[in-house]
């Protein structure tokens, strides 16, 4: 026992007790520390043990597991286990929740290093110990090794959980979570994870679909060659090479039909003689498929991100055969992984009207980006008539994603002229999106025309408008220096627009300077 413990035992032992008429119960004592918790007060929630102190009671397991919790839930790992110890040394025994709760503070925590020396800590105290660990642990467990990083380990408990019977569709959604969490090997460890299910006859449910669309949107294969076994020893799962169908990875067994190869085949030519394939020497095929599949299979999906599962119409029945329905999360992400074309959008816009599914406008919003990127500006406006048709409302976000296909003065006008008649008011973010449009098409009378509408709308332009303004600026001298020197007519015009535009701008400046200090007067 050191001096302050034993300073603490005499006080106890010999000043007068606070009344029991005076002092809160336990319950009023855990009752103060959640409410302090909910307001997101920690500090105050750890004075309640002063209290209990002063009031000359004794802490509770509970009241400790209410604040180990508030604490895991901010990642503040020392001073979860700061309470731990305490616990421990007060003699109380831990209870499951406590654990949990450290587990969590590990998985939240900012700092990996500290994170993995707790969490190697307590997972050598759970085995000193033999406590025994129940199936939201383990799911905790391999949440905090993804969330840091440590995939192998995050596997492994996996195994064991399963070794104890705890492998359920909720331990697979953590897996998922941690093959995504890897982004060059995600989604070869996502394909493992499918066809474990698979094996285990486990259904998928919508969550892991929507997360296996997750990997495929963000994750790489990493090293996945022809012919290899997902699951070790299990034929069903081996990659099977096929001349007719289409490629699924998601089958038993998974298939990859030749024509996919053939698309990266071309880049291959200095490597490969053609003449192995033509004698149709089965070994040579073998190894030039082998080494193309390892070293290309990224390459296509950068292309086509579900050309590997069947497409989007296989993939879509698939989920209906496994009595899944399509959520707004799962028509978002296919929506991201479609091919760049009009004809795989419009077929996706089908099925969501035959099968009735809810959109929200972000789905809306991502398919007119995607039209925009191409530049195919005619067809994105054309999707605010299924917005229409969906009964929904553009928000900020559309009208600064169609302003990128506002190429020129009157697109942007009437732009503008559609948010006033629908009451929106035209933010930075949608005048910055028609600036910077208008500079890439070196329209000084449309750009001026922007300028004066936010100085009259009395809009604060933001960092990213100036940005923008400072590097066309650069970017016509650089234009005017490098222009062809016999095309005199149009760089005379050149010249004078700029010219006129630089004054223009400089007094703009000005006044915009001058509306900033008479708005700070008002305030």
């Amino acid at each position: 026992m050191d001096k302050a413990e034993e300073e603490e035992e005499r006080y106890i032992e010999n000043d007068a007790r606070v009344p029991r008429w005076q002092k809160l119960s336990h319950g009023q004592y855990c009752k103060l520390i959640k409410s302090h918790i909910a307001k997101g007060d920690l500090d105050l929630a750890l004075s309640v043990l002063d209290l209990v102190k002063k009031n000359r009671d004794q802490p509770t397991v509970y009241m400790y597991s209410l604040l180990i919790y508030g604490f895991a839930h901010q990642g503040m790992v020392d001073q979860c286990f700061k309470l731990y110890n305490k616990l421990l040394k007060r003699g109380l025994i831990p209870n499951s929740a406590i654990y949990n709760s450290l587990i969590n503070a590990c998985a939240t925590s900012e700092n990996t290093t500290k994170a993995l020396e707790y969490l190697q800590t307590l997972r050598e105290k759970f085995y000193e110990k033999n406590i025994v660990l129940n199936e939201t642990h383990f799911i905790t467990l391999i949440k905090a090794y993804s969330w840091h990083k440590q995939l192998m380990t995050a596997f492994e408990l996996a195994d064991e959980a399963r070794d104890k019977h705890f492998f359920s569709n909720r331990i697979y959604s953590v897996l998922f979570h941690a093959a995504i969490s890897d982004k060059k090997n995600g989604l070869k460890y996502a394909l493992i994870l499918w066809h474990q299910m698979k094996k285990h006859k486990l259904k998928p449910s919508i969550f892991h679909y929507n997360l296996l669309l997750r990997a495929i949107r963000d994750t790489e294969f990493g090293e996945l060659n022809l012919n290899d076994c997902l699951i070790p020893n299990s034929s069903s799962t081996q990659i099977l090479l096929n001349e007719t169908g289409n490629s699924d990875l998601l089958d038993s067994p998974p298939v990859l039909n030749i024509s996919v190869l053939n698309l990266i085949r071309d880049e291959l030519q200095d490597k490969y003689n053609n003449h192995s394939v033509e004698n149709n020497d089965s070994k040579a095929v073998v190894a030039e498929n082998n080494v193309i599949l390892s070293e290309n299979l990224n390459k296509i999906l950068e292309k086509n991100r579900l050309i590997f599962f069947g497409g989007i119409e296989l993939l879509l029945k698939r989920m209906e055969s496994d009595n899944v329905t399509p959520d707004i999360r799962t028509m978002t992400l296919l929506v991201e992984l479609l091919p760049p074309s009009l004809e795989a959008e419009r077929q996706l816009l089908k099925y969501i009207a035959k099968e009735k599914i809810e959109v929200d406008i972000c789905f809306f919003n991502i398919l007119m980006k995607r039209r925009n990127y191409r530049k195919q500006y005619k067809e994105a406006k054309e999707i605010l008539a299924d917005v229409q048709r969906h009964h929904l409302s553009p928000d900020i976000m559309t009208f600064g994603i169609l302003a990128m296909g506002c190429t020129q003065l009157r697109n942007g006008i009437e732009l503008l002229e559609q948010m006033d008649n629908i009451g929106f008011v035209p933010n930075y973010v949608v005048l910055g999106a028609l600036i910077r449009t208008a500079t890439y098409s070196k329209d000084f009378r449309y750009i001026e025309f922007l300028l004066n509408y936010i100085l009259e709308n009395k809009v604060k332009p933001s960092k990213f408008i100036f940005e923008t303004l400072e590097n066309f600026e650069t970017l016509i001298l650089q234009y005017l220096k490098i222009k062809n020197r016999y095309n005199r007519k149009e760089l005379r015009q050149l010249q004078r627009d700029y010219n006129y535009f630089k004054i223009f701008y400089e007094e703009w400046k000005e006044k915009m300077q001058q509306n900033v200090v008479k708005m700070t007067k008002k305030q």
